[in-house]
This record gives C-alpha cells, sequence and structure tokens, in this order.
C-alpha cells in the first residue's frame, strides 16, 4: 500500500517514492491551451506548490522526466509530450517562504531568494556581456540595486533566452505571501511598489516570455502589481478554469478511502470536509482527506490546525458591527449576502471594506459561494461556511475572543435567569468598562462590544439556548432572543439602545428600549415554544457608560421624570432642583428620597 504524501510538494519525489498521487497531471494540458499569463489562485493547501513542481518538472529543459509522467493521464497526449515533455528553460521561484514582520527582513529574503535563482541558473554567464555579469554577480551576492532586484526576472529570462534559443516559461509560487505578510505588518505600501515592478517587468511585453504561470490565494488587484499586464487570464473559485484541478472531486476521494479500505461514514465525509464551489465544481479539501486517511478514518478539523488562520481571527475580532452579524449568522448555518471583488487589495481591509473581507474569505477557503446575480450593475453573491471544519474554526475564534477579553457569557446571565436583576446589572457594566476596548479597536464605535457579545452568545449558550438575533419576531427585530431548550426555564429578550441627545438622559434611552420591547411584542416568538415566563431587559449605551432597566426592576412602571428624579437624589442634586428640573412636587421628591 502506497505511503500517504503528507507535507510532501516536490512533484518528483513523490513520484520516485511511489507515494499515493491523485493525478491532475491534464493541467498541463490545460495551461499549455491557455492564455500567455496565467493567475492561479486557491485557499493554501489544496495543492497549488505541488502543481507547480509538476509542471516545472515536465516542461525544464535541463532534465529527462518521462518517467514520472509515463503512467499519468498527460502521458497519452502525445502531441504535447512531443513538443512540450522537457523542451522548455524554466525560472521557478516561490515566495512561500518569504514571511517578516518587517520591510527590511523582507527585502532581505527576497534577495535571498532572487540571488539563489541565479545561482542555479549561473551557466547562462557564457552568452552575458561584461555589464550584465557585473549585474548578475551583485544579484548573486545580494549587493544588487533596487532597480535591478525588480528587473532580474525579466533579465534572466532574456539570458536564458539567448543561451537554449528558447522561450522561456516563468512559474512563481504563492506569488502573494509576502503582500499579505507586509498588510499584517504594517509595510504594505512599501512592499507594493517592489513586488509590483518585479512582477510587471517579467510579464508585461516580456518577448522572451513562452508562458508565465502564477499561483497565490489571492487575486490581488491588477492596479496594484500587475499594471499594464493585459494578457493575464486568471483563475479564481468563481470562475470554470481548471475548477476540478485544485482540490478532490467526489469520485477521487472515493477512490482515496476505498485505497486505503476505510470505512467511513459517507454523510460525515461530506459534512466534515466538503462543500467548496470551485467554479461550479464540487470540491473536497485534499489536505484533509489525506490526513483524514492517514488517520484512519478520524473526524478531526485537520486543515484548521494549521498555520494561516491569523489575517482571518483579526478580521473577525476588528470587524464592523455588520461583520460580527453576518458572522453570527453564518455560524448558524445561513447564507450572507455580498459584494465580492476579485481584484481585492489588502489595503482595502484596514478601512474594513465588507467586500474586500467577504472576498479574502472566500478565496481562502472561509467560505463557499452558492449563488450569484447582479443587483444595481454589481454582482452579488450568496456565501456560507462550506463545512462542519470551517464551522468548527469560527466557533473557536469566538470563543477564543471572549476568553482573551474575559468574557463569561454563562456567568453574566446566570443572574439575569436566577431573577436578580440588580447583580446582573452591577456584572454587565463591570464588564463593558473592562473589555469594550477589546472590541472596539477604533475607539469610535461601541456597537462592536455589544455585537461580539452576542456572537459570544451564538457560541457559548447554544447548548441550553436557541439563539436568535435581529430577527422578524412580533412587530420588528429584536436584538437578541433566548429560547431555552428547557422549558422550565425563563426566556430572555435583550434589546441594545444607543443613546442620542434627545432623549436627554441615558435612563430614557433603556426604559424606551423596554417600551419598544412591549409595544412591537417581542415575545411572541418566545411564546410559541410554550413559553410564558419571560425576562425583557433593555441595555442603553452611551461609550462605556451603561443604563439597565428590565421588566424585574421594582419600580419598572415608574415615569421617566421620576427616574430622572432618582438619579439626581442619588447625586445629591438639591430637592428644590430637582423639582424644578422634572416639574414633580416638593412632597413626592421627598418621599422618594426617603424610600432611598
Amino acid at each position: 500500500m502506497k505511503r500517504l504524501p503528507i507535507g510532501r510538494s516536490d512533484f518528483k519525489s513523490l513520484i520516485e517514492d511511489n507515494m499515493y498521487f491523485v493525478d491532475k497531471s491534464m493541467l498541463i494540458k490545460e495551461v499549455i491551451e491557455s492564455g500567455d499569463v496565467l493567475l492561479i489562485t486557491r485557499p493554501r493547501r489544496f495543492g497549488k506548490t505541488l502543481s507547480q513542481s509538476m509542471m516545472k518538472y515536465f516542461f525544464d529543459i535541463t532534465q529527462n522526466n518521462e518517467y514520472l509522467f509515463k503512467d499519468l493521464n498527460i502521458y497519452k497526449e502525445k502531441n504535447i509530450i512531443e513538443k512540450h515533455l522537457n523542451k522548455h528553460p524554466v525560472i521557478y521561484i516561490t515566495f512561500k517562504d518569504l514571511k517578516s514582520n518587517n520591510l527590511k527582513k523582507m527585502h532581505d529574503l527576497l534577495a535571498m531568494e532572487l540571488s539563489r535563482l541565479y545561482i542555479k541558473h549561473e551557466y547562462v554567464f557564457e552568452v552575458l556581456n561584461e555589464r550584465e555579469k557585473d549585474v548578475y554577480n551583485k544579484i548573486m551576492g545580494r549587493e544588487a540595486l533596487d532597480a535591478d532586484y525588480e528587473n532580474c526576472i525579466r533579465s534572466l529570462s532574456e539570458y536564458m533566452e539567448r543561451y537554449y534559443d528558447k522561450k522561456v516559461i516563468i512559474l512563481i509560487d504563492e506569488y502573494d505571501t509576502p503582500i499579505q505578510q507586509a498588510y499584517l505588518h504594517g509595510y504594505y505600501d512599501e512592499i507594493i511598489s517592489l513586488i509590483g515592478n518585479l512582477f510587471g517587468m517579467a510579464l508585461k511585453d516580456n518577448v522572451y516570455l513562452e508562458k508565465a504561470v502564477l499561483t497565490g490565494i489571492t487575486r490581488v488587484s491588477k492596479e496594484s502589481i500587475f499594471t499594464g499586464v493585459n494578457n493575464l487570464e486568471v483563475s479564481t473559485v468563481l470562475n470554470e478554469l481548471f475548477n476540478d484541478k485544485y482540490g478532490l472531486t467526489k469520485e477521487e476521494v472515493e477512490e482515496v478511502l476505498k485505497y486505503y479500505e476505510l470505512e467511513y461514514e459517507e454523510n460525515e465525509v461530506i459534512d466534515w470536509y466538503n462543500g467548496y464551489n470551485f467554479g461550479g465544481v464540487e470540491i473536497y479539501n485534499p489536505f484533509s482527506i489525506v490526513t483524514l486517511a492517514k488517520n484512519k478514518g478520524k473526524i478531526r478539523p485537520y486543515w484548521m490546525n494549521t498555520s494561516g488562520n491569523y489575517l482571518i481571527r483579526k478580521l473577525i475580532k476588528e470587524g464592523t458591527v455588520n461583520i460580527k452579524d453576518n458572522v453570527e449568522k453564518l455560524i448558524n448555518g445561513e447564507e450572507v449576502e455580498c459584494e465580492i471583488i476579485e481584484t481585492m487589495v489588502y489595503g482595502d481591509l484596514n478601512l474594513n471594506s465588507e467586500s474586500a473581507i467577504w472576498t479574502l474569505f472566500l478565496f481562502s477557503g472561509y467560505l463557499k459561494w452558492t449563488s450569484k446575480k447582479r443587483k444595481n450593475n454589481i454582482t452579488m453573491y450568496k456565501v456560507k461556511i462550506p463545512n462542519e471544519e470551517v464551522k468548527d474554526f469560527f466557533v473557536q475564534t469566538v470563543r477564543n475572543m471572549l476568553r482573551e477579553s474575559n468574557i463569561n457569557i454563562n456567568n453574566i446571565l446566570l443572574n439575569l435567569i436566577n431573577g436578580y436583576i440588580e447583580e446582573f446589572k452591577e456584572d454587565f457594566q463591570k464588564l463593558t468598562i473592562n473589555t469594550l476596548s477589546y472590541f472596539d479597536v477604533s475607539g469610535e464605535e461601541p456597537e462592536r462590544f455589544y455585537h461580539g457579545l452576542i456572537l459570544g452568545m451564538s457560541v457559548g449558550l447554544k447548548e441550553e439556548y436557541i439563539i436568535k438575533s435581529n430577527r422578524e419576531t412580533g412587530l420588528g427585530r429584536a436584538d437578541v432572543i433566548l429560547i431555552p431548550k428547557d422549558k422550565t426555564d425563563k426566556g430572555i429578550i435583550i434589546e441594545f439602545k444607543k443613546f442620542y441627545k434627545n432623549e436627554k438622559t441615558l435612563l430614557n434611552s433603556a426604559q424606551n428600549g423596554l417600551k419598544q420591547i412591549n409595544e412591537k411584542k417581542y415575545e411572541e416568538e418566545i411564546k410559541s415554544y410554550g413559553i410564558n415566563d419571560i425576562i425583557k431587559v433593555s441595555i442603553a449605551f452611551d461609550k462605556k457608560e451603561v443604563e439597565i432597566v428590565s421588566n424585574l426592576d421594582k419600580d419598572v412602571e415608574v415615569t421617566p421624570e421620576e427616574r430622572m428624579a432618582k438619579e439626581l437624589l442619588k447625586n445629591g442634586v438639591d430637592i428644590e432642583i430637582i423639582s424644578k428640573t422634572t416639574k414633580l412636587s416638593i412632597e413626592k421628591i421627598k418621599n422618594m428620597s426617603n424610600q432611598l
């Protein structure tokens, strides 16, 4: 029985070691028959590097690799074998290891990678003039000018074409890794110029170029790094080009599991690892399937336990109110409609551009698209979480957010469920003061905290409650409805109210929220489950200040003027001033003072 290629991305070693290989070799034929410059984007660990490696060994004129392909489907294409197998000069470079938290180190890593490339092809020295040799030596020694580095792939293609008298194939793997790193660590604008010039010179009007294939996770904007590359043909998860060449089809999954004699529950494998839509083809996560086979069919979140999740976690944590609301909907199995911008710009993520964020989620494999339509001259996509493995990631991300911010939702709600409203108010106000800044990274959008809390409820209380938020119920939309699965427990309605100056006091704002719950009959949905014991809570906020009222309050029926008077009394304001302010009698205010 063949060994599984866990962690292997070198095609030659995989074939020579007789490891299990899902035959995707017809990709070579499709690449040959496609455009001059190809950009292929797929999620991480979906076979991009292995495919680039396969093409390198197929085209490379310096090698004789017929034995690697004789048992594969591409070998049946005799015309392609005769014309292309080891018949082309190849420039192969990978950017997958270009990861750094600062610009200088990234520049050094890029210079090192280009130095290795030049050292590998040092044989072209015999066709260079003295000036070209001087620059070539500087690049090998990592002492060149930026302009020389930016032009070095194009220059090398010229030298190799001169040496072999054949045009060159350029293969660039994980082209967008340094761009993502630059975005994460704050030197995005600086790296875009360098990378953009490097690719632009190599790909634009390069008369020495036969074909170029670039792979990555995202299709970065043409305006940012592919300026002037008019012959660019793109394959993303949204279109049909190469749609079955990355990831595993259902038939390929069945072959893998059958070969390793695994007994498995088909629906469970589908639920956990299926769900991707690549240009209309149903695709399974290849890394997860191979690891599943290695672990004798044990269902676990394999792909999500690998690296590469940091940026997605960051965008969920720091996302807008709408992002958090939609993440909650996704966790609950719903679809979300959004605009997908194929030519995304990482810089837009800093602006909390929802289109850019959903695009990154989709291209990175954290969402799948189910349908699309034109709406106001914009193509809108419906997206959802593809499978249980990815859903587990979203759930764990939210739980980690809450853990890092010291939020324990169960403890906060315990007093409320038990009817201890004053204790609940005290705990909630402490929570707000201590954790608001964690969710409100901009300092300008305190609603993020409250929606982050709702998102946490949808994850932390799913075992005990049916959680609904911003859903139509009664005559309006309640912020949060908690429907207990145990009908002897209390139902809970929570309404969040942002304070506006025309409401005069935060207390008035909270009171208006409770009034809204009653007038719009938010309790109707809970009652439809046979639960009549319902706690209603209105939480009004103004930055870090919070006021809470509920139907458990002893003075819930008092007027806004009476509430204001109580607050002023608590703050030591003179009774006569309170009377003039609230229009209440001095006698009534004295009685209220005695009660306090």
